[in-house]
């Protein structure tokens, strides 16, 4: 096991509760928020409250750096799984500080992610940056890299689009889909991180500059076409239904990504097994952890904003 593994789970078990902070955060400061001052200048009222400005701190600042940081020493194939930890303080979080209360299901949720990202953390699936660079020395790994990120911007392609025809059962899809861009932006950052730091310093090669800049635009690009696949998603069912199905795909495609895409064996032979369980029990726990996070989007400001979303609901494309 490398030295930095450690420091790489713990980073990206960080920077998921990190973010699930600055969720509660922003929750609370809504939540301060009258119903009836929730419609125009909304989101001013909001941007004047440190409380929420903090949170938006912890969740794209302290949480991003955190995680960048994980991707750089673990690679990124278990920080989708490891920052999933974040659920848990969220719903623990919401009991304390939003006064909400954990049901029965919630309950078992927690334990269930906490072994999941356990079995996940022993499993030592990490990719070190050396073999990083020597994968993106490779010519067949990059033809296996740019391969693998057209058939998921194809898969996205087709899933999301494909989805408005697809009737009731346009949310599952839709949400599924949510996860690829996500899945993609996690794995360029590797090859973006491992080549910054050989680029910049003046020791890096032109192959490592041209690669350095297109993993910066398509990590640019993937982030936010999955902000706006998600808030798209969100026109056509609940969030609780949605950030949970997105967890299916978000935590399959690292997986892929180890065994597929860097071609990598298991460090140990117990370690797929590991990995099997973990992530199993993670996508398990995001179902029964999920609500709690989704509650707040749910909840619609007024009468008009729930018929709103309704006719947003309806079947027609």
């Amino acid at each position: 096991m490398d030295s930095t593994y450690p420091l790489g789970v713990g980073l990206a078990m960080l920077g998921g509760a990190m973010g699930a902070l600055g969720l509660l955060f922003q929750k609370k400061s809504v939540n301060e928020v009258p119903l009836d001052q929730r419609g125009k200048g909304f989101m001013g009222k909001l941007a004047r409250k440190p409380l929420w400005l903090t949170g938006m701190v912890f969740q794209y600042g302290l949480s991003g750096a955190c995680l960048l940081l994980a991707v750089k020493f673990v690679g990124p194939a278990l920080v989708p799984g490891l920052q999933a930890i974040g659920l848990v303080f969220l719903a623990l979080g919401s009991v304390y500080m939003n006064h909400e209360s954990l049901n029965k299901l919630e309950m078992a949720g927690i334990p269930i992610m906490i072994v999941g990202v356990f079995l996940l953390g022993i499993s030592e699936l990490g990719i070190d940056q050396d073999e990083t660079l020597d994968f993106l020395a490779d010519k067949a790994a990059l033809i296996r890299i740019a391969l693998f990120t057209v058939i998921c911007l194809f898969l996205w392609a087709v899933s999301h689009f494909g989805s408005y025809k697809a009737g009731k059962r346009r949310v599952t899809i839709m949400a599924l889909s949510t996860g690829i861009p996500a899945g993609l932006t996690y794995f360029w950052m590797s090859p973006m991180i491992v080549t910054m730091f050989k680029v910049l310093p003046g020791d890096g090669t032109l192959v490592q500059a041209v690669i350095m800049v297109a993993a910066a635009l398509l990590v640019l690009m993937n982030s936010i076409l999955a902000a706006w696949q998600m808030q798209a998603a969100f026109k056509y069912g609940q969030a609780s239904n949605i950030v949970p199905v997105q967890g299916v795909t978000l935590q399959t495609i690292p997986v892929i990504v180890y065994f597929g895409v860097y071609a990598l064996s298991p460090p140990k032979p117990e370690s797929v097994y590991y990995v099997s369980i973990g992530v199993s029990l993670i996508i398990l726990a995001g179902f029964l952890l999920g609500r709690r996070q989704a509650a707040s989007l749910d909840k619609p400001a007024d009468t008009a904003a729930l018929a709103k979303d309704q006719a947003a609901a309806s079947p027609d494309p």
